[in-house]
């Protein structure tokens, strides 16, 4: 059956045509107005994805005049917008308690070692000095706002870190930035079903922990993941739908309320 879905992301071209060839109807929320998947959708928001008052507003608007939509999917790691969307439009979805979990790394990084999930190395950063003497301390460092807004700074050693810092702690919306150790992870794509990872293969385990620490139960959770010397570490799990996940129509079942 046809559901009208609202997509958070217009980066994933191709994630738009595979919702397409399965007969929905496609409404993409980006704030950039060339964003390639709006090629595809029958209608567009252009709305931050990183302000979820203003993309529920205007997923409101468009469900109560034009068409009444279905569910959600969030195809970046926007957790906070998706709840607010689905709590305003009162749909399945992200609930809200995992939401603000996920969106603070360093609260996220603490459940997930209170759940036995082995983790990289990562510290509040208060200064830039304070991140100049991470940075002679360690390698493969990378700085980011706690949050997730802006981007992640990996550090090659050319960079200026007092700039870098700033640009970290302006796109935080508390002020604060953390560093990490990690080298480049790989991304692994499961989908929650009733607290079980499907799709997780040797990374069962991990993933399993990951879902309860962030007590999500149900949808599409992307895992990054470092192998160090000493085994694997989780750098980040996210509850969003990678564009390379092989779980779309588990997702879109999920958030259409069908699953």
């Amino acid at each position: 059956m046809s559901k009208t879905l609202l997509v958070l992301s217009g980066a994933a071209p191709e994630t738009a045509q595979r919702i397409k060839a399965l007969a929905h109807i496609l409404v993409v929320c980006d704030p950039d107005p060339h964003a390639p998947a709006f090629a595809f959708a029958d209608s567009c928001l252009i709305a931050d994805i990183r302000a979820p008052a203003d993309c529920a507003a205007a997923a409101e608007r468009y469900s109560r005049k034009i068409r009444r939509i279905d569910g959600v999917l969030a195809l970046t790691d926007a957790p906070m917008t998706l709840a607010a969307i689905c709590e305003r439009l009162r749909l399945p979805g992200l609930a809200c308690h995992v939401a603000e979990l996920a969106d603070d790394r360093l609260r996220l990084k603490r459940a997930f070692a209170s759940a036995g999930v082995p983790g990289c190395w990562h510290a509040e950063i208060f200064t830039p000095q304070e991140l100049q003497r991470a940075a002679i301390a360690r390698e493969n460092l990378v700085v980011s706002p706690v949050e997730r807004r802006g981007r992640a700074y990996r550090l090659t050693g050319t960079g200026d870190l007092a700039a870098l810092f700033q640009a970290a702690r302006a796109a935080s919306p508390s002020g604060r930035v953390m560093a990490e150790q990690y080298p480049e992870p790989i991304s692994v794509c499961v989908f929650v079903q009733q607290g079980d990872p499907q799709g997780a293969g040797e990374w069962h385990g991990l993933a399993s922990r990951a879902a309860a620490a962030l007590d999500l139960r149900d949808g599409p959770l992307t895992l990054n993941i470092a192998m160090q010397a000493s085994g694997p570490e989780l750098v980040d799990a996210s509850p969003h739908l990678d564009p390379a996940s092989r779980f779309l129509e588990e997702a879109i079942a999920f958030a259409a309320g069908e699953r």
